[in-house]
């Protein structure tokens, strides 16, 4: 793949690459090709590409090959395990940096892997910004993502423009692995309210309190939150498509919180039976489906 250069006296957008466009990144690749960027893209499926190939979108075969088309590399994958491989194992997205190169990390990971990954690219004259985000895909979709980044705030400020397509909000948390951590914070409150809504829709459904009702009222006062005014209409709906967040997809993340908290000295009371809900549920045949099936957890028959 050749990278286009501008010619003398233009400055063209950068060329942008997204390794491992999934129900968020694919959502964040339309957008910027709405936007009129070049965009490279790679997946271990190429199958899933295709949406975005015909909306414009070119495909690299292998990630060092987008890397090498590219001036600014994004992705959004899924874990510490899949970020670890794709960027620092064999054929490594990293080991193909360029002096000058920006790369973005969308994920929510480990943090001490996102120092591991400045540290890898900067040997190489690259930059690693962590900026994981908020909102899920529709957020994604619709342009209105918060994104906490870490890394040199001189290199996020030259992202704004292309981070902008998809993010109503950029908020530069601190150094490496700050964009990381906050986000993890973020996760603890996300998780705890899901549950929290779980219980909530459980007793609107034993009650027998009409549902709308309850969601109306809820949503009008303190009680009103972003989980509970996903959940509790589709909870006590019985829709529990897992389109976006799903239950077995925050375990990990949880993990994660786990650790921070006991990093940072912090002895959570909330997040302990939080995960145990998640857990039972999971184990419950739900993984696979959005956290509204929660709800199952709280109205299952007691022996």
């Amino acid at each position: 793949m050749n990278r286009q250069r501008p010619a003398a006296g233009q400055q063209q957008p950068p060329v942008l690459g997204f390794l491992g466009p999934g129900a968020m990144g694919a959502a964040m690749v339309g957008r910027l090709l709405d936007a009129g960027y070049r965009v490279n893209v790679w997946a271990r499926n190429p199958d899933k590409l295709r949406p975005l190939l015909r909306r414009g979108a070119r495909a690299a075969a292998v990630p060092a090959g987008l890397v090498r088309g590219s001036d600014i590399v994004l992705s959004c994958l899924l874990d510490t395990a899949v970020v670890r491989e794709i960027y620092l194992g064999d054929g490594s997205a990293a080991a193909a940096a360029r002096p000058g190169q920006v790369f973005v990390e969308h994920a929510t990971f480990d943090p001490a892997l996102a120092a591991e990954l400045a540290a890898a690219l900067q040997a190489r004259g690259a930059a690693f910004v962590d900026a994981p985000v908020s909102g899920g895909p529709a957020g994604a979709a619709n342009g209105t993502l918060v994104t906490m980044a870490g890394g040199d705030a001189a290199v996020l400020g030259q992202l704004q423009d292309v981070l902008g397509t998809y993010c109503a909000r950029i908020k530069h948390a601190g150094a490496t692995g700050s964009g990381l951590r906050l986000k993890l914070v973020t996760q603890l409150l996300a998780s705890t309210h899901a549950v929290a809504a779980a219980e909530a829709s459980a007793l609107v459904l034993r009650s027998g309190i009409d549902p709308a009702v309850a969601h109306e009222a809820l949503m009008g006062g303190w009680a009103a939150s972003a989980m509970l005014d996903q959940q509790l209409p589709k909870a006590c709906a019985g829709d529990f498509d897992g389109h976006g967040a799903f239950i077995g997809g925050l375990l990990e993340v949880q993990r994660l919180v786990a650790a921070f908290a006991r990093e940072a000295g912090v002895d959570s009371a909330l997040l302990p039976p939080v995960r145990e809900v998640f857990e039972a549920s999971a184990d419950a045949g739900h993984g696979g489906q959005a956290l509204a099936a929660m709800v199952t957890h709280y109205l299952k028959e007691q022996a």
